[in-house]
């Protein structure tokens, strides 16, 4: 993996008051941890929701490499992750040819806080955008 995940690897944890929901509840906590392992991508999200129901999901994939097919959930087949730039890792889920997700991870320049933007189409729905920020853990 190139040196531009470096960055991002570590623990993260949500500034609740900074982040804005357009989709579901803003939970009561979560964190995030990017992991390197041996040049894949591992993604874990630990979140507590409003109501203290605990969700654990984790997802990986090659940054700049070849789509990771997926079938866990169903409801995507396929993601890519990619570097757009030193700062940004785009992650984009698709079902056949159609874009479902996509989440832009926006570091900032001291490194210390991690910009996500992430926007949800529901196919004859709408269009929804989540924009959660984390903190570095020290």
């Amino acid at each position: 993996m190139s040196d531009k995940i470096g960055p991002f690897l570590g623990t993260w944890i949500l500034d609740t008051e900074a982040s804005e929901y357009q989709q579901g509840e803003a939970p009561k906590s979560a964190t995030l941890k990017i992991e390197d392992n041996f040049g894949m991508a591992v993604f874990t999200m630990n979140q507590v929701s409003a109501d203290g129901q605990v969700t654990n999901d984790s997802f990986s994939a090659v940054p700049d490499g070849p789509e990771t097919k997926l079938g866990k959930s169903g409801l995507v087949d396929a993601m890519s992750l990619r570097f757009v730039g030193d700062r940004n890792l785009v992650s984009e889920a698709r079902k056949g040819q159609l874009t479902l997700m996509k989440a832009d991870r926006e570091l900032s320049e001291d490194g210390r806080t991690l910009t996500i933007t992430q926007t949800v189409h529901l196919v004859d729905v709408d269009s929804f955008t989540n924009t959660t920020v984390y903190r570095r853990a020290q």
